[in-house]
């Protein structure tokens, strides 16, 4: 019972009791499946009185398992990034250039070269007709930002310059030949702190979806801190011939900086408070609907939802099919056009739609807490009433502002109107700049935009979106600088909800393999993820596998730049009075010095067969796996096929970085993170995989070394599908002698039960044999699962006599985690995903192991654990005598199945896996 239905029925002393035993028993009405981690109940003691509300949560450890994650959590920032070969000095203005700009004002005393056409910003057909005339071979676009205001957002001249934009390269698109050079130079674009301004995003995210459509043209925006061009100059013209990982660079301080997505999980608050009021700018309809339900049945906030679909009372006609409509409304006397009934009934269905969400939410919060607000957003004045109306209401201000409207029209810019790309830019930039003046000064706590991967990377077809989400980028990047808590996420495609859901759309994902069709339930962990930060992250963006393949395809070597920490500002060499710092030197890490020991460490080469690329601080080896060779992967089989384990990433890694580091050894493992599995389909087919290390970090007491294990996709035939997909990434810490062991008090037995290890039972999911036959005595104890190191000497030695992580163990110990009973006598079957550390200590290796006899114990904690969470958890490998061989530090898991170790039945899992994941 809703807070404003009391007085028609009350339970006395017993209200809230219902939804709290739904709550603890996982059945709240009208779910078909388990409930959130979290709800809230409310009530007033006294009818009229203040609401007092209490807020239910569940252990992690409790919540039922989820989808394994297919999309990673990046952090968006500048670092800096000289440019590697800077090539001969080159004029900005070559000869058959055309220069689009506010006018001559805004290149100060700059001299343009006599033959340099200047394009005229009028609203009618003369600017086409220049470019027409002009047929440049080269085009310029100066942007001058330096008099914009940056906390009113773009003014009416700057949105003209943008539509003059689009027109120019719609007019260089109907030209015979598209432009050698399209080059953009924002002047006071970024300020000396390095934050854009920013209406800088609009002309950024135009380059990148420019570039991508013109792949043969040199397109590149160069963001300059300087006011004037003479001061940019030579870094723009030194652009217009580089080659680019993206499409747009920038200067401040002297330093050349590249945007750069680091992946970062992000830190949630400890506890996070309940919203109360929560505005939604959109969100009736699609995934803005989708997390709003999942917000009001976790916080139960007040809801003020601003949307541009009127929603009537509702017509009889709206449960009718389209073609059903379209034939009524085109054959009645008020007849309409097929279009015109089509779009008519597009309305009818959207205000349907948006009626349901609003139901929906009333259901969980109740009537009198959720608001609509028909309103078109793009009206500053209609949006400045209802923000007036908003805050007439909630007295405190608002918690959480969403920002979520947006449309979307792909074509390329030949193909593309003004009007549509007006559209599409205009509903987001707007609705941001017309909320940010409506708010004032008092803005909202939190500040959410619904961004896109779109913004980041750019994408065929979407200079109009490109533009609209990179604004809302720089935006929030600026906003944020300044101590608000404004932030944009970056979304990639929901495969349920909005339009990633559509038939079209979705067999354009599945035939195109560059975008990951999200799950909802995913998306609303991201979500929820994201508003739950103890301090909002001004950008991320979410990508997973395909869209790794495609940035790497589309920008070799930008992941690689990705993935290299930022050197120390300390340490970063001062620029060259002289020179610009974009004519620098790429910094070459030094060769690392191990300290001198007795014994130099033979090199490993189990897994190395050849060195293909090797450099100071980068070398490439191959490896090509076979089952002749590698017979031992039939005694590991996933899914029907030999399969590498996962556990054995970690030496794969090691050879790797001992080859490039020669003279040390691994003793830390971390960031392990298990993306594809690697896997020999049939005899006589080899899979040749490149194992690349590169150094990050060297001294005195250790080196530091990030690993990637990639292979090309192919088809059955043969044909390229996937360049380089990566299988496995890791970060090896080297050291010039094994770690000494820590020690570690075994537990007594009392209250164990045995528990069959489900991995030596028949199965069709995951089944070991032979040397992976490698743990006994396998039992669950009151503080986490047991079990004993049983290594097959003739197998470890016939095989891995020449490894130097003991991998077997590894297996072993990982696969101890598993050990729950769950419905009875039912195991999991899982596989890992991440493992965040693993320790070595003492220099075992499998072969030491077993030659030795040396008893090893197994344990793994906590008593409750669920792999598919971030929860904490440990696993330790023991000797009788209490040293430490290994531990694993937080490894993360996905369950393919369960087995039952009384009648060895398998049962697959409701919701698979992906079989792409390991």
């Amino acid at each position: 019972m809703n807070p404003s239905q009391q007085g028609a029925t009350t339970l006395l002393g017993a209200e809230g009791a219902r939804e709290l035993i739904a709550f603890l028993t996982r059945s709240e009405p009208g779910r078909t499946t388990p409930g959130p981690g979290t709800a809230v109940i409310e009530r007033a003691p006294e009818p009229g009185g203040p609401a007092r509300r209490l807020r239910l949560s569940r252990p992690a450890a409790e919540e039922e398992p989820a989808e394994p994650r297919l999309l990673d959590r990046h952090v968006l920032r500048l670092a800096p990034a000289p440019r590697a070969e800077p090539g001969p000095p080159a004029p900005l203005f070559p000869p058959s250039t055309a220069l689009l700009t506010h006018g001559l004002a805004a290149l100060g005393a700059y001299d343009l070269p006599p033959d340099t056409e200047l394009l005229p910003l009028s609203q009618e057909e003369a600017l086409e007709e220049a470019v027409r005339r002009a047929a440049p071979r080269h085009v310029r676009v100066v942007v001058d930002l330096s008099r914009e205001d940056r906390l009113r957002g773009p003014s009416e001249r700057l949105l003209t310059l943008h539509d003059a934009l689009f027109r120019t390269a719609k007019a260089c698109a109907g030209l015979p030949a598209l432009p050698e050079s399209f080059v953009l130079v924002i002047l006071g674009g970024i300020d000396a702190d390095r934050v854009q301004h920013p209406s800088t995003g609009l002309f950024s995210g135009f380059a990148k979806s420019l570039a991508l459509e013109w792949p043969a043209s040199s397109v590149v925006a160069v963001v300059h801190e300087a006011a004037v061009l003479e001061e940019a100059e030579a870094d723009a013209a030194a652009e217009s011939l580089a080659g680019q990982l993206l499409p747009v660079v920038a200067f401040a301080g002297g330093v050349r900086l590249l945007l750069k997505a680091v992946r970062d999980p992000g830190t949630t608050a400890a506890a996070p408070k309940p919203l109360r009021t929560v505005v939604a700018a959109g969100g009736g309809r699609g995934i803005g609907a989708t997390l709003l339900t999942a917000l009001a049945r976790r916080d139960r906030p007040r809801f003020h939802i601003i949307g541009s679909t009127p929603l009537g009372a509702g017509a009889p006609e709206e449960a009718v099919g389209r073609q059903e409509f379209i034939r009524a409304r085109s054959t009645s006397p008020d007849r309409l056009t097929v279009r015109e009934a089509n779009a008519a009934y597009d309305r009818l269905a959207a205000a349907a739609e948006v009626r349901a969400t609003v139901r929906t939410l009333e259901e969980t919060c109740g009537p009198d807490r959720v608001t609509y607000h028909a309103c078109d957003l793009r009206d500053p004045e209609a949006v400045r009433e209802v923000v007036a109306r908003i805050e007439s209401v909630e007295r405190d201000g608002v918690d959480l502002l969403l920002n979520i409207a947006g449309t979307n029209r792909a074509a390329s810019v030949a193909k593309k109107s003004l009007a549509d790309f007006r559209t599409v830019r205009d509903l987001k930039v707007r609705t941001h700049i017309n909320l940010k003046a409506a708010f004032g000064d008092r803005q909202p706590r939190r500040w959410c935009n619904f961004g896109s991967f779109v913004g980041f990377t750019g994408q065929n077809g979407e200079t109009d979106y490109g533009s609209a989400n990179d604004y809302l980028n720089t935006a929030a990047a600026y906003s944020a600088a300044r101590g608000s808590g404004e932030f944009t996420i970056g979304w990639t495609l929901w495969r349920d909800v909005g339009l990633g859901a559509t038939p079209i759309m979705r067999r354009f994902l599945a035939k195109s393999a560059q975008f990951t069709a999200m799950p909802t339930p995913e998306g609303i962990d991201h979500f929820l993820h994201e508003i739950d930060q103890a301090e909002p992250t001004p950008l991320t963006v979410l990508f997973g596998d395909a869209e790794r393949a495609t940035m790497e395809l589309a920008a070799p070597g930008y992941l690689d730049f990705c993935r290299v920490p930022d050197a120390p500002p300390e340490s970063a060499p001062a620029p060259a009075p002289t020179a610009s710092a974009s004519t620098a030197p790429a910094p070459v890490a030094a060769s690392p010095v191990p300290a001198a020991g007795p014994v130099r460490p033979a090199l490993p080469d189990f897994f190395v067969d050849d060195i293909v690329d090797r450099r100071a601080d980068r070398l490439t080896v191959v490896r090509t796996f076979t089952l002749e060779r590698d017979a031992y992967l039939r005694e590991h089989v996933v899914n029907g096929y030999p399969t590498l384990p996962g556990t054995f990433v970690p030496e794969l890694a090691a050879q790797a970085a001992m080859h490039l580091v020669p003279g040390r050894v691994p003793a830390v493992l971390e960031d392990i993170r298990l993306d594809a599995f690697l896997r020999v389909y049939r005899p006589g087919r080899g899979e040749t995989k490149k194992i690349t290390a590169r150094l990050v970090e060297s001294g005195p007491r250790e080196s530091v070394v990030d690993v990637e294990v990639t292979g090309d996709v192919l088809a059955p035939g043969g044909q390229l599908l996937v360049k380089d997909r990566r299988h496995f990434s890791a970060r090896v810490r080297l050291r010039d002698e094994p770690v000494t062991a820590p020690r570690w008090e075994h537990w007594n037995d009392q209250g164990v039960e045995p528990v069959a290890d489900p991995y030596h039972l028949p199965n069709p999911a995951v089944l070991l044999s032979g040397v992976f036959v490698s743990t006994g005595d396998t039992r669950a104890h009151p503080h986490g699962r047991r079990a004993r190191y049983v290594p097959d000497r003739p197998g470890i030695e016939r095989w891995f006599s020449g490894l130097v992580v003991p991998s077997v163990l590894l297996d072993g110990l990982a696969r101890t985690s598993v050990l729950d009973r769950s419905d009875g006598d039912w195991i999991p079957l899982a596989v890992p995903r991440t493992i965040r550390r693993i320790d070595l200590y003492g220099g075992h290796t499998d072969a030491t192991l077993a030659a030795a006899g040396t008893r090893v114990e197994l344990y793994s904690l906590p008593a409750r654990l669920d792999l598919e969470s971030a929860e904490e958890n440990r696993s330790v490998a023991v000797t009788a005598a209490g040293d430490v061989v290994l531990q694993i530090k937080d490894m993360t898991g996905a369950v393919l199945g369960h087995v039952n170790q009384t009648t060895g039945e398998y049962r697959g899992r409701r919701s698979p896996a992906e079989e792409t994941t390991p």
